[in-house]
């Protein structure tokens, strides 16, 4: 896996947890269609975004994690 797919997946992951579009742009202060862009791979994450997604997925209460495997589970829609 390139490390560019790593990133993307776990900005979905983080996407999951954040519970939508809006509110992970908000977290990571950036506008959301930089983000769709980001999501979509049609530009790559930046380093410091993958990073600010590493904090939000590893600040994520037990609670955040249940239900963003649950969704997962439900409408898988992580990347190729």
């Amino acid at each position: 896996m390139e490390r560019w797919d790593t990133y993307r997946s776990t900005l979905h992951y983080a996407l999951a947890i954040a519970g939508s579009e809006l509110n992970l742009a908000v977290r990571l202060g950036v506008p959301v269609g930089e983000l769709k862009n980001w999501l979509d791979g049609i530009v790559h994450v930046p380093d410091r975004v993958f990073l600010q997604t590493v904090d939000i997925i590893i600040g994520a209460t037990k609670e955040d994690i249940v239900r963003t495997r649950e969704a997962l589970r439900k409408s898988p829609k992580l990347p190729p």
